[in-house]
């Protein structure tokens, strides 16, 4: 019995293992499509400013919902697929709302960056919410999502029972 409890515990580090990368991949890809429209419109696509040059703080959210839908039609169908949602809309609200929620957490650092210490750039807005944010809230979704919109795993039973 000893052999199946260590071979039960390996299989759900495995599962869990292949859901983070999975759910990073995910992210990262999430957060590329982010990047990309918060510095267009802060910074601008090409020289010059953006056409929210002065708002940060709007544009990362503006950047960032759209980065979120990507991410849960991502995590849906690929990082949690085999996970079942107890929601009747497939989890699509407590996404949103951990999103939203987690969302502080870059935006926090922005702030910071930008009305505390006082750095105007790219680099630094980048730094502070496209990296050291970014990470924060991914490792706060990971958990949350798998705990409260992807619940448990699909049992055997619920395929081929």
């Amino acid at each position: 019995m000893v052999f199946g409890g260590q071979l039960l515990g390996r299989l759900r580090r495995t599962r869990l293992f292949g859901e983070a990368v999975r759910f990073m991949m995910v992210g990262g890809i999430a957060t590329a499509v982010a990047f990309v429209l918060f510095n267009g419109l802060v910074h601008g696509f090409f020289m010059g400013a953006g056409p929210m040059n002065g708002q940060p703080i709007p544009a990362y959210i503006i950047a960032n919902t759209v980065g979120m839908l990507i991410s849960y039609d991502l995590s849906r169908r690929w990082t949690f697929r085999h996970r079942v949602s107890e929601h009747a809309d497939g989890g699509f609200t407590a996404y949103v709302v951990i999103n939203a929620v987690t969302m502080l957490l870059p935006v926090a650092c922005l702030y910071v960056t930008r009305s505390v210490i006082g750095w105007d750039s790219a680099i630094a807005d980048n730094v502070s919410a496209n990296v050291v944010g970014v990470l924060l809230g991914q490792i706060a979704r990971f958990f949350l999502f798998r705990k409260f919109v992807f619940g448990r795993p699909i049992r055997y039973t619920q395929v081929y029972g």
